[in-house]
């Protein structure tokens, strides 16, 4: 008789799990819908085996614990950041900003995910349940998870990390300068090209890595940029621009003013038109050097104020117009007649406030119809000057019209120096850099709670990725970062709501005013839980602090999940529920540390947990 063969030790495991499922199949398939109701009922509030998502086991976990599951092995990976490769230099781009406001570069609906995990086996007629049983122990079900990848702020990133290998293309340029004799002296300053990333297929790949939660590193290239004006195209053009510069002395008229231009502003604007292959004025220049000049006529509008007593309006202070240089319609005839004319008006429109008359109830809004609250106690400086401009000059007296969609980022227009709004320092890479709009997600928490409270539906909100002590109680906080995320909400109250917003000690107050139309609103306390510790501080190696000195951009956060919920009851007594989920990753604090010389790592990670960190009034960010 010839001997028996052993089994390989390493096969053991694998025969025993398919003799497992064998008899789950022969079981199911002899029993019929008697086996079916066992075996559902040992799984009963769980999820069936043989299901995952992004490469994660889900068998057998509840909803919730499938969640956590989940979020934890999200965030282990999101840790390590996005590697990416360009000549030979690695850059590793944190998904997560020191900014604890700015949002994370990936971010996963696990909610959705997991309940259609849960329904597998669940849906359809009994026949096809069976078969999705039984074919989820022979082949694993895998749900797909919506994975939400920030491709500006991505590209941003890489552009910071690869700058010294992506120079800006310089287009030529005039320069100009008048000699003692008030004769143009001009010369063509030569172009240079450009290089840029070559992004093509880099996202998809990111998109497939994000997917199986496994990101490698992606080698990245770059093409060259030419540049838009060639010192071939400009150099016939010298004699035009010495032309222009020869005309009349330019001259602009507002009622009795009168404002000459200078031969050296205006050598500032001559730029060439490659178009017509002529020299001519820029417009931007020509913008820059107008606003500069009627400072004293551009006006802003002003929204109204509203002064409530016991509950009730006591009077209304009416907005004012304001008034502002229309640059094309100023311009336009300087191109058109000069130099047959060298005195010109400057055009002014007039920008018209939202309600100008006193007279409030042409819009119905005549009562309190719902209030947010935030608090911003220990903010940084520049943090409350971003906050009170946005309430006084971009919130307060709003007007939300009948069936409109309101847009907390329209509402606040661009977010840069340009418009008036202040920096706050944040740790990137090995540097400390300003982020303008810092706090702005007070204004984005407040107005999501303001939202809430009056019942409207919000149509598009994201919570932070960290827990910050500004918008606690954790899990009624909104974040807003432009181009976005946004906070969005409906007026689907049929009739104007009208934004009374103001500060008042270290609380951001919004109320919105408008015609009851008897709906009520019930919320439930957020219920927080599974709350993680912050990782150990990291040291980040920079050359901008003297050797040992430590510079923390904001204190670490723990982990963790919060849900409440919202009903609206209406007066026919129709209802609309909503949910709210959100997950906070636990976070330890970013440090630079000044040294003489870098390490070859740059980095070390701090042996103890955050206690080293900025506490959370020196933090920087939203």
């Amino acid at each position: 008789m010839a001997d028996k063969k052993k089994v390989p030790a390493y096969l053991k495991p694998a025969l025993i799990w398919l003799g497992a499922t064998l008899g789950v199949i022969l079981l199911l398939a002899a029993v019929g819908t008697g086996g079916y109701f066992a075996y559902s009922r040992l799984y009963q509030n769980k999820i069936y085996p043989g299901v995952s998502a992004l490469g994660v086991r889900l068998d057998g976990l509840t909803q919730e614990e499938a969640r956590k599951h989940l979020e934890d092995a999200v965030d282990a990976t999101l840790e390590k950041g996005l590697p990416f490769i360009l000549d030979g230099q690695t850059a590793t781009v944190r998904v997560s900003s020191s900014d604890s406001d700015m949002p994370d570069l990936i971010r996963y609906d696990t909610t959705k995910a997991v309940e259609q995990a849960y329904r597998v086996g669940r849906d359809n007629a009994l026949q096809k349940i069976l078969f999705d049983l039984l074919r989820a122990r022979v082949y694993s079900v895998r749900i797909p998870v919506n994975a939400e990848i920030d491709r500006d702020r991505i590209t941003d990133a890489l552009n910071s990390e690869y700058q010294s290998k992506l120079p800006h293309p310089k287009n030529a340029t005039f320069a100009i300068k008048m000699d003692q004799a008030g004769e143009a002296q001009v010369r063509v300053v030569p172009d240079a090209n450009g290089a840029e990333m070559e992004l093509a297929g880099v996202f998809e790949k990111l998109n497939q890595q994000a997917q199986a939660l496994n990101f490698q590193a992606i080698t990245l290239h770059t093409k060259k940029i030419q540049a838009e004006k060639h010192a071939a195209d400009l150099q016939p053009l010298i004699d035009q621009v010495k032309e222009l510069l020869q005309r009349p002395a330019l001259a602009f008229t507002y009622e009795d003013k009168k404002f000459h231009i200078s031969t050296s502003t205006l050598a500032s604007w001559v730029s060439a038109d490659m178009e017509s292959n002529k020299a001519t004025l820029d417009k931007v220049a020509f913008a820059s050097s107008i606003h500069a000049l009627a400072k004293d006529i551009e006006v802003e509008s002003k929204s109204g104020k509203l002064e409530v007593k016991d509950g009730k309006i006591a009077s209304f202070e009416a907005g004012t117009n304001g008034l502002k240089v229309n640059i094309d319609k100023t311009l336009d005839p300087v191109l058109a007649s000069w130099p047959a004319s060298s005195t010109f008006p400057l055009v002014v429109d007039e920008e018209r406030s939202q309600i100008t008359g006193d007279n409030l109830e042409q819009f119905g809004i005549k009562e309190l119809i719902g209030t947010g609250i935030s608090d911003f106690r220990n903010s940084p400086p520049n943090r409350l000057k971003n906050i009170r401009k946005a309430v006084y000059e971009h919130v307060n007296g709003t007007l939300i019209a009948p069936g409109e969609t309101f847009s907390m980022l329209k509402n606040l227009g661009s977010v840069d120096q340009k418009h008036g709004w202040f920096s706050e320092l944040v740790i990137k890479g090995d540097k400390t850099l300003p982020e303008f709009g810092g706090g702005l997600c007070q204004i984005g928490t407040t107005m999501f709670r303001a939202a809430l409270a009056t019942g409207l539906p919000v149509t598009e909100r994201r919570n932070h990725s960290y827990r910050v002590v500004y918008y606690e109680p954790a899990g009624t906080d909104a974040t807003i970062y432009e181009p976005a995320p946004d906070l969005k909400f409906l007026n689907d109250t049929g009739k104007y709501i009208f934004l009374n917003a103001y500060i008042k000690g270290t609380q951001v107050v919004f109320e919105m005013w408008g015609t009851s139309d008897s709906r009520q609103v019930t919320q439930t306390k957020p219920h927080i839980y599974n709350i993680a510790s912050p990782p150990p501080v990291k040291l980040t190696e920079t050359l901008d602090l003297p050797p040992g000195k430590k510079k923390c951009s904001e204190s670490a956060h723990a982990g963790a999940d919060a849900d409440f919920s919202t009903t609206v009851t209406y007066a026919d007594g129709t209802k609309r529920e909503e949910s709210y989920h959100s997950h906070y990753r636990p976070w330890g604090a970013v440090c630079l540390i000044g040294v003489e010389k870098l390490s070859d790592t740059k980095a070390a990670d701090a042996a103890t947990p955050g206690t080293d960190a900025a506490p959370p009034e020196a933090a920087a960010g939203n």
